[in-house]
């Protein structure tokens, strides 16, 4: 039962700190009281970071991975659902060790300890008003009257952040006292590294403040935001910026199955490295694999990273499970189009419904058989082997991305865009355009990308004020364009889809981007089953991708005045506010921090029309003709560049003429 938020965070640091130190003295303590001289941050902290990865990695998997759009699996939130523990588990798990460390390390005497702490609880925080707006923060982990405990709004908790982490960049001190063994930025010799530590602080205020700059009914906020950004770049405090990827802020997982590894290893691939299940069944559905919109702009625009964002469909003893696309390509020995079918190594997943309520199949002219998934689209699927997400992201020891320096890049480069916009005061000393290409330069290099970036960078749509076409999913739903060419708005589209490409699977962030900025305009989510309960458009069997998190029912059973204190302080932050007749504690309301929204034409868009399966996303894999595909087939399959010809394109991609279009 969650009834109270300090005695879940209270009963969370007694079981821990117990089984972290040494036997109380039983004749002159009392055992089921801690004692500050029991608390040693050497223990207890890397605990905390074990359980905020775990805690952050449930959030990911369930929720904002698929909201915002990088993957499909089984997950799909609806408002109907319970958000229960994932939303006390922030605090019972891991702020509640924050809280009564902090009772020991305070600032004037424990400095850097008082620093990472207090860094480190200004991300948590900043996560989860980022996901519910309004939450408990001053009252959190504190015995309150009548153990009931009130909302800080949405603006009050990010200018308190803000407020955290100007302290602590100034009160680190690479020459203060460290820990001994960092679990988090440790130094060469293991113990903490004071600078990197500073450097997360003060990128986190860039990034927190950046948010704030939409919270048009909250002018303090913005004020502190605009005050915050100049103050973290100045001529010293730019210093104090990631400027490698061995900055980034990422926790690593480690390797003991009994002990450290990581959730998604033990939610996810363990099943099936162990054989119980396998991906090419139904079941694999909880394996995530490329959404099929992002999927557009890997394939568009031949981005080098989709083989460390994605895993190749299976080829193994008991099958080859590539999907086979029919394709028309120009032969330019022939000089005429020939009928082809051949295999490629990736297929995204594709978002259900497949025929959403009130649309119909169009007719295409060249097949007539319109009733099967991807059959206009001439792609047959043999078994259930999508481009599933890359191994490195769910192994044992998998890295969690909390904030990188490819987004540094791209922070700097919108600020270079909007600083006349946002009245701020600030002498970058780089452009927009070069810190753009500083940040998909940073990416790649985060990912040991060094093949095709050079042709990358030329394209156009990724090549800076230029515009990109690019194609369309398989129901012509969603065209990947990019329209960079013109004005500093279209700058700031290349900018912020190009952050949203370089944070993959870092849900929150990509999804906190597309709320703000609202670039990349995705279509709704169609339900292939019941409606959402009390969902906008559930009546029409879809619904925009959530706004927010609802809290979790227990909040009113056992705090209602409060609950519905932060449901009202929600709407009235919010630009957008929907009231729904459920406390209005709404799962479509944007957040203070959410850009300009208008739901409801979302309806007239999408309740119903023709739809057309294609196959533009995976045709002409490998070019545009047969001597293209010859020749560029090499770059996935070089062990059989000792033959020549269609031969090569037979035993690599079984490839297989079907007939001349003359």
């Amino acid at each position: 039962m969650k009834k109270y938020l300090y005695t879940l965070c209270t009963a969370a640091l007694l079981g821990l700190a117990t089984s972290c130190v040494d036997s109380f003295d039983a004749t002159n303590q009392n055992p089921n009281k801690l004692y500050l001289d029991e608390i040693d941050i050497q223990k207890i902290f890397p605990g905390t970071i074990y359980k905020s990865l775990d805690v952050l990695s449930e959030m990911n998997y369930n929720y904002y991975a698929y909201m915002a759009r990088y993957v499909v699996s089984w997950t799909s939130p609806q408002s109907s659902d319970n958000v229960g523990d994932r939303f006390y588990n922030f605090y019972k798990k891991v702020l509640g060790d924050v809280a009564i460390m902090e009772q020991k390390y305070d600032r004037d005497t424990n400095g850097n300890y008082w620093a990472i702490l207090t860094t480190w609880k200004a991300y948590l925080y900043s996560v989860l008003t980022g996901t519910w707006g309004p939450i408990p923060l001053d009252s959190a982990c504190k015995e309150t009257y009548g153990n009931v405990y009130y909302y800080n709004s949405e603006a009050e908790a990010y200018m308190q952040i803000l407020r955290w982490l100007d302290q602590a960049v100034e009160t680190f001190d690479p020459n203060g006292t460290k820990m001994l063994k960092d679990p988090f930025y440790p130094s060469a010799g293991g113990d903490s590294d004071i600078e990197k530590w500073r450097k997360f602080a003060n990128t986190l205020r860039l990034d927190v403040a950046i948010r704030m700059m939409n919270m048009k009914k909250s002018p303090e906020a913005i004020s502190m935001a605009r005050e915050q950004i100049e103050k973290a770049l100045n001529e010293n405090n730019r210093n104090y910026l990631f400027s490698s990827n061995s900055d980034n802020a990422a926790g690593r997982y480690g390797t003991d199955p009994n002990a450290d590894v990581s959730l998604y290893y033990n939610r996810i691939l363990k099943e099936f490295d162990l054989g119980t299940k396998l991906e090419t069944e139904i079941g694999g559905l909880t394996y995530p694999a490329m959404n099929e919109y992002f999927f557009c702009y890997m394939r568009s625009y031949k981005d080098p990273r989709l083989s460390k964002y994605a895993q190749t469909s299976r080829i193994n003893e008991s099958g080859d499970y590539r999907a086979v696309v029919r394709d028309s390509l120009w032969s330019v020995a022939e000089q005429k189009y020939i009928q082809v079918s051949y295999r490629i190594p990736f297929l995204p997943r594709f978002e259900l419904k497949q025929t959403p309520t009130g649309w119909i199949v169009g007719k295409d002219e060249h097949n007539n058989n319109l009733q099967s998934l991807y059959s206009t689209a001439s792609v047959s699927i043999e078994g259930y082997t999508y481009a599933l997400i890359h191994r490195d992201f769910i192994k044992q020891d998998a890295t969690v991305k909390l904030l990188t320096w490819a987004d540094v890049n791209f922070m700097l480069s919108e600020i270079q865009l909007r600083k006349d916009e946002w009245g701020l005061n600030v002498a970058l000393p780089q452009s927009a355009e070069q810190y753009y290409y500083n940040g998909i330069s940073a990416s790649m290099n985060e990912y040991g990308v060094t093949s095709g970036v050079s042709e990358y960078i030329e394209r156009n749509g990724i090549k800076w004020n230029t515009n990109g076409l690019g194609c369309r999913d398989y129901r012509a739903f969603y065209k990947a364009d990019i329209n960079g060419k013109g004005g500093y708005k279209n700058n700031l589209e290349q900018v912020w889809k190009q952050r949203y490409i370089a944070d993959y699977f870092n849900g929150f962030a990509g999804w906190t981007l597309e709320r703000r900025t609202r670039v990349m305009q995705y279509p709704p989510i169609f339900y292939n089953g019941t409606p959402n309960n009390y969902g906008t458009y559930g009546a029409n069997q879809f619904d925009p991708v959530p706004e927010r998190l609802q809290y979790p029912t227990d909040e009113r059973n056992w705090n209602m005045n409060y609950y519905r204190e932060a449901c009202r302080m929600l709407q009235s932050t919010s630009l957008v506010p929907r009231s729904d007749g459920n406390y209005n504690d709404n799962f479509f309301t944007p957040l203070g921090i959410g850009g300009p929204y208008n739901q409801e034409g979302l309806y007239e868009r999408w309740k119903g029309g023709q739809l057309m399966y294609n196959n533009e996303m995976v045709a002409h894999w490998y070019g545009d003709t047969i001597e293209e595909f010859v020749e560029n087939v090499l770059e996935d399959y070089p062990e059989y560049a000792s033959l020549q010809g269609e031969e090569r394109l037979a035993a690599s991609i079984k490839w297989v003429r079907i007939e001349d279009n003359k």
